[in-house]
């Protein structure tokens, strides 16, 4: 408004329809706008992009990760300075900005003016670059605490030992680390579970999935013992489980990849625009045994002691160990079982490469064998 611009005001009705939403842009000739990168996909798949064309002179997105797929969308448009802004409401408004035409992969940029930045250890050190750290803000920006919360002030807003005496920075609780001078976002710091004795950043596997070219958003959650990973589509086609997990397994650790993986046509949203977690369809309980009988005796006894080490009822010969949510701490244990089985050692390599009963099969006889009885 300070530079002449008229400033709307968008009615929730408007806001939480992508269609409304993109029908008012174009109706009031709107040019600016920033929204979470969420509803930026949701306006996008509702015409607000078509090819490298958008009315839009700028666009900003903030408040989530920026899925790799759009990112390359917003690159790509002509005539529209696309930007991924960072700020959280304590150091008011936009910490950090990244122009999102300056990099071919999300990015949350370098500080604004009169604002500094820091990714620091658990014991407030300065990380190397590259090294995933907690992100502090100080700055002109930095809000005084929260009102009538000394405690949870005190906890946040701690002592800034690089700036000048008395000098304050806020904690984030976001997991970053520098790239070429600029701060690459990897998830909540709050968002590390621990699956199987393995500490994992939810962020980062879903930022691997969203690499993927077949994929527009990806969200990844902790079920119980396994990871589920909820994704949609940037085409006609969804990539299957299996092609998704061959694209982590080239990127992530094994303890790292997703045993369920479930489709969605879009993310839910919450009435800011943001996914909303809660509201993600619970993950079909793995299904197992449903395939075809075993047609040989070693088939038969593969399909037992897959089961008995998955602790399910049974498995089919098709199925796969690490689909089924099977990992690298079980396969040693899976191994055992079959070169106990057999009275023969069994390499893990060959778990690794052949992962089904019915592959391990052939692999381990050479042929189909015999009949089971």
């Amino acid at each position: 408004m300070l530079d002449g611009h008229a400033l709307h005001i968008i009615t929730e009705t408007t806001l939480r329809d992508p269609e409304l939403l993109v029908g008012y842009v174009r109706e009031h000739a709107l040019d600016f706008i920033e929204v979470s990168p969420s509803l930026a996909v949701a306006l996008a798949d509702a015409g607000l992009v078509d090819g490298a064309d958008c009315p839009l002179l700028a666009l900003g997105v903030g408040g989530e990760a920026v899925p790799a797929a759009f990112w390359r969308t917003l690159g790509a448009l002509r005539g529209t300075d696309c930007y991924n802004l960072y700020g959280p409401t304590e150091t008011t408004v936009d910490a950090l900005a990244a122009r999102v035409a300056d990099s071919d992969t999300p990015l949350v940029g370098v500080p604004t003016a009169n604002t500094a930045a820091y990714v620091l250890d658990a014991r407030l050190r300065p990380v190397p670059p590259g090294a995933p750290g907690e992100l502090y803000l100080g700055g002109a920006g930095l809000a005084r605490g929260y009102l009538r919360r000394p405690a949870l002030s005190a906890e946040r807003f701690v002592a800034d030992p690089f700036g000048p005496p008395g000098a304050r920075m806020y904690r984030t609780g976001d997991l970053v680390r520098w790239v070429d001078g600029r701060i690459d976002f990897l998830g909540r710091v709050d968002e590390q579970v621990k699956v199987r004795g393995f500490r994992i950043e939810l962020g980062e596997v879903a930022a691997a999935l969203a690499a993927h070219p077949g994929i527009a958003q990806a969200v990844v959650t902790a079920d119980r013992d396994r990871l589920v990973a909820y994704v949609v589509a940037a085409g006609e086609r969804t990539p299957t489980g299996a092609e998704l997990r061959a694209h982590l397994a080239d990127r992530l650790p094994d303890y790292m990849l997703p045993a369920v993986y479930v489709p969605l046509p879009s993310l839910p949203l919450t009435p800011h625009g943001k996914v909303d977690r809660a509201a993600l369809p619970a993950p079909d309980p793995v299904s197992t045994g449903a395939g075809r009988e075993p047609r040989t005796v070693l088939e038969k006894v593969l399909c037992a002691a897959f089961a008995d080490t998955l602790g399910v009822d049974s498995v089919s010969p098709d199925d796969d160990f690490f689909a089924l949510g099977g990992h690298s701490l079980l396969v040693v244990g899976l191994r055992g079982r079959i070169s106990a089985e057999l009275d023969r050692p069994v390499p893990v390599a060959a778990l690794f490469a052949h992962p089904t009963p019915a592959l391990l099969a052939d692999h381990l006889a050479g042929t189909e064998g015999r009949t089971a009885p």
